[in-house]
């Protein structure tokens, strides 16, 4: 028996572009899909940026020095412009420099203007590779699927929303360079990531309501292996602001993690899931990178609740005996 043919016809309609979307409008850029959550913008989406400001607060707070090794591991900047340094990775109010071996940022910076941020809605996520360095120097949504993992925000979300392209920032955000595998629980939580800079910002008499925030993990050679990426137990903030009078002020803080990682990984945790004030000089020996050039203006250490075995600072839930 011979086989029954069918023909079907179906109209086929082409639509070409010329030309790219207009910078002010970042929510009709064009994009490619890759597996889910995962988007890749043309590198011209990034021309003009800037970035990190250092004299944003008055006073200069450059970026810190990265070690002879930490320069040989850093990802470079492609389009990095003539003169400027090509680890650093500008996005809108903040900046970027990524470990290509541990596919995360060294270290995020951003400049917040408090007096001027405004309420951006959080839509579905979108989050993208950064084009301008190699897709396989930074760690995509596999990661984070099918466990516990948030893709934990480095530079908050609505921290650089501030000034004219305040949705361009909230999508700048959204760059898998800018996040970190972070315990659902720690990344959520009130007393943990999101409240630090929310208490400082709320509580602190800061000159205009400006702060600068460094931010990264803590990437030890020994962290678990879990699908293929090391998972940092800890992270790490410094923040500065100016009091009234142009008085700079410093403080680094350490944000553990390895208590609610215990049941997904097997591990035993040292430190207590919580938050510690840490000196400058102790965070150097922690991350390696030099923040020495700070310590002037680093704000005292309280002996309140000392765990003398690793020199660091509690904090109690409420913040109560933080020192601003």
């Amino acid at each position: 028996m011979q086989p029954t043919r069918h023909s079907l016809t179906v109209p086929l309609n082409i639509t070409i572009g010329i030309g790219e979307p207009a910078r002010a409008e970042p929510a009709e850029v064009a994009y490619v899909e890759g597996p889910a959550l995962e988007i890749a913008r043309p590198r011209s989406y990034y021309d003009g940026y800037t970035g990190y400001d250092p004299g944003f607060l008055g006073p200069e707070l450059p970026l810190p020095e990265l070690s002879g090794e930490q320069r040989r591991n850093a990802a470079k900047n492609n389009d990095a412009p003539a003169g400027k340094d090509p680890t650093v990775l500008p996005y809108t109010h903040f900046s970027i420099v990524v470990n290509r071996r541990r596919q995360l940022a060294y270290y995020t910076v951003v400049n917040i203007d408090g007096g001027k941020s405004a309420t951006f809605e959080r839509q579905a996520d979108k989050w993208y590779f950064d084009p301008r360095i190699a897709e396989s120097e930074q760690i995509g949504e596999s990661l984070y699927r099918r466990n516990a993992l948030d893709r934990g925000h480095l530079v908050r979300r609505l921290d650089p929303v501030w000034g004219d392209d305040k949705a361009r920032a909230n999508d700048d955000t959204f760059h898998f360079t800018n996040c970190s595998p972070q315990h659902e629980k720690f990344n959520q939580g009130k007393e943990l990531w999101q409240g630090l800079e929310n208490f400082i910002l709320e509580n602190a008499d800061i000159t205009d309501k400006k702060m600068t925030v460094f931010t990264g993990p803590v990437m030890d050679d020994d962290d678990p292996l879990y699908k293929g990426a090391r998972l940092p137990l800890a992270f790490w903030k410094v923040i500065g602001y100016c009091k009234p009078g142009d008085a700079l002020a410093v403080s680094a803080y350490m944000l553990e993690q390895t208590q609610l990682l215990e049941d997904m990984l097997g591990l035993e945790a040292v430190f207590d899931a919580g938050t510690y004030r840490v000196s400058l000089a102790q965070l150097r020996e922690r991350i390696g990178l030099d923040f020495g050039y700070l310590e002037p203006h680093e704000t005292p250490l309280t002996s309140d609740g000392l765990e003398v075995r690793v020199d660091r600072v509690p904090l109690r839930n409420d913040y109560s005996n933080l020192v601003l």
